[in-house]
């Protein structure tokens, strides 16, 4: 068995320490695959193939070995999966002393086998469930969800095409320096798995009630939960109900691992092409999100923060065009990031003048001007809401939102105006 052999040599060293008697592990055709002599590995061990023929333990002792090339004294006993033989136990001693201990090691390493098979056709299966999922939301033939449906009955899962779900975009900052310099240090690609395999447990506890949701690792720092939607609960329940499971999940793992996690929910749809159109709405409410100030970090594609955010995002390329044409004088202005930090906070003040003056700490005229300044740049008319509207998303299109949005939000001090 080759899972044997990957974990021989670890069971041989730790159990050694444990009962204080050298230790060797043969695989089904009598080679050593694990010794606390590193000089007998490979090499080939006789008696062994005895010991898997009666598929009983049986004691060496020193007048036995007088023709047997490689054997030591002691106990050899047969390592059982499933009733049949996949390698062999030697403890080294003298056999009366340490055939005590054949019978607790061989069980011990019995279990040791079980839960590293278990463990392998989990991330067999974690394997499988994550392909299938990233061709369902990469694929462009959709049309005919036949194959899907087939695909995904065969790994356990119903994807009847009048059952509603709903995608949530799991994302964790475990790429960032912040993480890797901290306490939380990922040494190897092995420490990565385990991460990742406890961060889904922690996820499925938290977040999956139906067997028929979808729990799968995306990207190193994002994972997916595709959730079956029941149809007998009025839709805003759900929601909120979703989001107290979010709030619990995000808790948590923040306290445990002290990292940042955002979670974008798409909307609710049917069938396989659902799916798909679920997750590309998480995926531009994660984006959106980043974007807006919404603490926890929750994002719901149809909350109306997310919407304006969105719609920003959506313009056609037409209007973002015509947009950046007219705004040219504007956003090259030298004073543009002060002037966009006053505008964003002017919407924000549902255009109420005294307002804003009074959250930028500015005096009225001074804040007057700054708007008569921006109009003139833009020849856009600031009193009128459907202007207001073209230079707020024409800001966020320029790539200087961030910027203006943190000057305005902690009221820093604004620089000299230049005319």
């Amino acid at each position: 068995m080759v899972f044997l052999e990957d974990i021989s040599q670890a069971i041989v060293e730790n159990t050694t320490k444990i009962i204080g008697y050298p230790i060797s592990i043969t695989d089904e055709k009598g080679y050593i695959i694990g010794s606390n002599d590193v000089n007998r590995l490979g090499s080939f061990h006789k008696a062994s193939i005895e010991v898997l023929k009666r598929k009983e333990p049986i004691c060496y002792e020193i007048e036995d070995l007088r023709d047997l090339e490689n054997v030591l004294p002691g106990v050899a006993t047969p390592i059982m999966m499933n009733n049949e033989p996949v390698g062999v136990l030697g403890i080294v001693g003298n056999p009366q002393e340490v055939k005590k201990y054949a019978q607790l090691v061989k069980s011990h390493v019995e279990l040791m086998c079980h839960e590293y098979l278990k463990k392998e056709m989990r991330n067999l299966e974690s394997k499988t469930l994550d392909n299938f999922l990233h061709y369902l939301l990469n694929s462009e033939k959709l049309d005919d969800p036949g194959q899907i449906i087939r695909y995904g009955k065969m790994l356990g899962y119903n994807l009847d095409q009048n059952v509603n779900r709903v995608c949530l975009l799991i994302e964790m900052d475990l790429l960032s320096d912040q993480f890797s310099e901290g306490q939380n240090q990922i040494p190897d690609k092995y420490s990565w798995q385990f991460l990742q395999n406890n961060i889904i447990d922690i996820l499925r506890y938290y977040l999956i009630d139906n067997k028929e949701d979808l729990l799968s690792l995306l990207t190193l720092d994002q994972f997916i939960l595709i959730k079956t939607v029941d149809t007998t609960e009025p839709l805003d329940q759900y929601i909120k109900r979703i989001r107290h499971k979010i709030d619990r999940t995000i808790q948590y793992l923040s306290t445990k691992y002290q990292f940042t996690i955002r979670i974008a929910m798409g909307s609710v749809k049917d069938g396989i092409k659902g799916i798909k159109e679920s997750y590309e709405d998480s995926l531009k409410a994660l984006i959106a999100g980043k974007k807006t100030n919404i603490t926890p970090e929750i994002y719901y594609y149809n909350d109306w923060n997310i919407i304006l955010e969105v719609i920003g995002e959506e313009l056609t390329p037409y209007i973002s065009e015509r947009l950046s044409e007219k705004m040219v004088k504007f956003f090259n202005h030298c004073n543009f990031p002060t002037f966009a930090s006053t505008f964003m906070t002017y919407c924000r003040c549902n255009m109420n003048i005294s307002e804003t003056a009074r959250i930028l700490f500015l005096h009225r005229n001074s804040l007057v001007y700054r708007l008569d300044k921006i109009s003139e740049l833009t020849s856009l008319d600031i009193t009128n809401f459907e202007h207001c509207l073209l230079l707020y998303f024409a800001i966020k299109k320029s790539g200087f939102e961030d910027k203006a949005l943190k000057t305005a939000d902690h009221n820093e001090p604004i620089e000299t105006i230049s005319t």
